[in-house]
């Protein structure tokens, strides 16, 4: 009686996951389409007017790459924007990197500033955000927003901004890719994640903060300062305020930014779960159901295994070897999909002039298991958030509740950093 009822759990769980399959899969061929569409539009798009911008970076420590990210920015083939660089405090040590390079070459269109008010309710990214939108020059008509990890192509901020002005949408922007350097596991699974979190973003309409641009009239149209002011999350708020407003979001293919940078897998997990409490406790109704969707699939593969575990206890080692083969698959399916994934990203990275191989012997023998581990950290991770109430960022500790954030305590970036080359900074 037992061994039947096992029997058909396992096959009702081979169901859940062959339907989840066909969802992913659908759902990739569709993005992936698009992202194909958009390139081949992106490289005939006529070149209308292009108002005077600003590139807004906020800083807050040092990042691997950011004298690479503020040498692109000043090479960037537009013809008229400035980069208004914010820090928190100015004893903070990324102000070394930035002089530097402000100096060599950028008098003129660097402009540094240090955060004025620390607002409590909200994160120090958000404050500097709001001061520097709200210090800008009244002839500036485009904000964009970068972050010091991206390191921009001379047509970075042209691609964001032709797009507004053809009216194609009211926020455009870009994504990240990554392209792990070593075949830490970290790395590995973060590359992984990536693909699966880019899709759902495209699906939900979700800006993402580090690559990302609109009219300065839209930032008061929807409200977006104030809701920064008591918020943690740049991208989140941001795609809350315009679903408000029923603003449209346009992901432009050809900004979807290749990142190089390594991590461990306790670095990966601590970050990524992270973002996931900041969803947890943010008023997006859609980011929420990213947790939900993955709940789902940590469910399937805890119970998949113990069902199999339960299944060679009781004397069925054929219903067991069937519900560990019907896992495996799982995995392999999803490893292909990347191969889909690998394949469409790097036609994007080829229009720029990017290296495109990275993949070594060692990084192919790690990219199955990876698939796996992936489902593991952050379905642990979603676990893990449910009672987390407190987030450290670049240390700062925030309390997180569903009526907003509290900064716990400011203090100036002081933390011993050792320049270690493509070594993420979370």
């Amino acid at each position: 009686m037992w061994g039947l009822c096992l029997t058909w759990a396992v096959v009702a769980m081979c169901g859940c996951m062959i339907v989840d399959l066909f969802r992913q899969h659908r759902d990739t061929l569709s993005f992936l389409r698009y992202v194909k569409r958009d390139l081949r539009e992106s490289a005939v798009r006529a070149v209308t007017r292009s108002p005077k911008a600003a590139v807004v970076l906020s800083l807050r420590g040092p990042d691997p790459c950011l004298t690479l990210t503020l040498e692109a920015l000043l090479n960037l083939d537009y013809p008229d924007f400035h980069i208004q660089v914010v820090v928190d405090s100015d004893l903070d040590p990324v102000l070394n990197d930035v002089f530097a390079v402000k100096e060599k070459g950028g008098v003129d269109q660097i402009r540094v500033a240090v955060l004025k008010q620390f607002r409590s309710s909200c994160s120090l990214k958000c404050s500097s955000l709001i001061q520097a939108v709200t210090d800008l020059p009244a002839d500036v008509e485009i904000v964009a927003f970068i972050d010091g990890d991206v390191v921009p192509h001379r047509g970075w901020l042209k691609e964001l901004v032709q797009p507004l002005m053809q009216g194609e949408a009211d926020v455009v922007g870009g994504n990240r890719w990554y392209q792990p350097p070593d075949a830490a596991w970290g790395s590995m699974t973060r590359y992984i994640w990536n693909a699966g979190f880019l899709r759902g973003m495209w699906i939900q309409g979700t800006p993402w903060a580090g690559t990302m641009a609109m009219r300065k009239t839209t930032i008061k149209e929807i409200g977006l300062l104030k809701a920064w002011e008591t918020a943690m999350s740049v991208d989140a708020t941001l795609h809350h305020c315009m679903t408000a407003h029923q603003r449209k979001f346009k992901l432009a293919a050809s900004l979807i930014m290749t990142n190089r940078e390594s991590i461990s897998l306790e670095r990966f997990h601590g970050w990524v779960t992270r973002q996931m409490a900041v969803i947890r406790y943010t008023a997006s109704e859609t980011l929420m159901a990213i947790q939900i969707q993955i709940g789902v699939l940590l469910l399937l593969h805890t119970a998949v295994p113990a069902m199999a575990v339960a299944a060679f206890l009781m004397g069925k080692p054929l219903t067991g070897i069937a519900a560990l083969l019907s896992l495996a698959s799982y995995w392999l399916i999803r490893g292909l999909a990347m191969i889909m994934f690998e394949q469409t990203m790097r036609i994007g990275m080829r229009q720029r002039g990017e290296e495109t191989r990275w993949i070594t012997p060692q990084k192919a023998g790690r990219w199955y298991a990876s698939v796996a581990l992936a489902h593991y950290v952050i379905g642990f991770g979603v676990l893990r958030v449910l009672g987390i109430k407190e987030v450290d960022w670049r240390g700062i500790r925030y309390r997180l509740s569903t009526s907003g954030v509290q900064m716990q305590a400011y203090t100036p970036f002081g933390a011993k950093w050792i320049r270690q080359d493509n070594r993420s900074v979370v």
